[in-house]
């Protein structure tokens, strides 16, 4: 009775908006456009999208522009849902928020990294600055990646990510990346051990094995380009995942390549992201990506009142927004048709 009452009327809210998600007819459309510009006006046009875009100037629009705006139609959408919520359950989808913050915040780390030079990074951010635990302002005005980390002081990025200042320049930026993905899944799994027991379980459940699919991604990538030996493997896999337990984890960062990883991993539950030796560099994310389109759809059709549909609508909002991304770098690149829906997540 209790998650019927906190569920009921976030439900009819997240229904209605499932009702303006793309169809396939939309996308059959768009991946026969030439340009960002005609992609803008059909999704101006004849979706939903129309609010998003209605201020922006479409004859100059770029991909990197759209792909903002986008961004931050997802952070409103999530927050338009976060008032249906209260007390734990309002926490834990303000985490989702919290990922859009980390984007923001690498963000700043890459600009500075490569360009020493802060002042155009705030164009490219997602979340305004009093959405966010840091002080955009300060970042703005930093010159180094030192004085970046300096400028988080008093925030919980600033002994996190301050010790990697000591590694090696080519090194310590994607170290930064990674351990911040790694306190994204740290609180979400903290603050699903706060919700009731039906909704905790599920909630572990789909974390769990997108964590199983991330570290499997990691690791191959890891030793096939980096090298890595398997203690620097094992440091920086996730933790609690699905069926992927420390002891396999272990075993598969021990893995003297990339081939006996595929090996290893071949007849199991996660064998797909392997079996296609050709394309499985070009495809490895996007059939994780994939995978959990349909898992989410799959808890969708089975769950009812519960903290399932909210999660499943903010989940599909993202991989439609990828996938609409998706169809833009195809448009650059000037792929066939066959060969720009092979990028996409949904199936066309």
């Amino acid at each position: 009775m209790r998650n019927i009452k906190r569920f009921a009327a976030v439900n009819t809210k997240v229904l209605a908006l499932e009702g303006s998600l793309l169809s396939d007819e939309d996308f059959r459309k768009i991946l026969t456009k030439k340009s960002v510009t005609e992609i803008a006006r059909y999704l101006k046009d004849y979706t939903a999208y129309k609010s998003i875009l209605k201020d922006a100037d479409l004859d100059n629009i770029q991909a990197k522009e759209l792909e903002i705006l986008f961004k931050k139609h997802i952070a409103r959408q999530i927050e338009k849902l976060i008032h249906y919520f209260t007390g734990e359950y309002k926490r834990f989808f303000r985490l989702l928020v919290l990922r859009y913050e980390m984007e923001d915040l690498k963000v700043y780390l890459r600009t500075v990294n490569r360009e020493g030079d802060q002042s155009k990074a705030g164009q490219f951010t997602i979340l305004p600055g009093n959405y966010t635990s840091f002080d955009k302002q300060r970042l703005d005005g930093a010159k180094s990646l030192e004085r970046c980390i300096e400028s988080l002081k008093g925030t919980v990025y600033y002994h996190l990510l301050k010790p990697y200042l000591n590694e090696k320049p080519g090194k310590r930026l994607f170290y930064m990346e990674m351990v911040l993905d790694k306190l994204y899944f740290q609180l979400l799994n903290r603050q699903a051990e706060k919700l009731n027991r039906q909704d905790n379980k599920l909630i572990r459940e789909l974390l769990g094995k997108n964590i199983d699919l991330l570290n499997l991604q990691w690791i191959y990538r890891g030793l096939k380009f980096y090298k890595l030996p398997p203690e620097e493997l094992i440091n920086y896999t996730l933790q609690n995942g699905y069926v992927l337990n420390y002891k396999k984890i272990k075993d598969l960062c021990y893995s003297e390549n990339a081939k006996e990883l595929a090996d290893k991993m071949a007849g199991s539950k996660y064998g797909f992201l392997f079996d296609n030796k050709t394309t499985l560099e070009v495809f490895m994310e996007r059939r994780i990506k994939r995978y959990l389109y349909f898992l989410f759809l799959e808890y969708k059709r089975r769950e009812k009142m519960n903290i399932i549909e909210t999660n499943v609508y903010i989940h599909l909002l993202e991989f439609e927004i990828r996938d609409i991304s998706s169809v833009i770098e195809a448009v650059k690149y000037r792929l066939d048709l066959e060969q720009s829906k092979g990028f996409l997540i949904r199936k066309i």
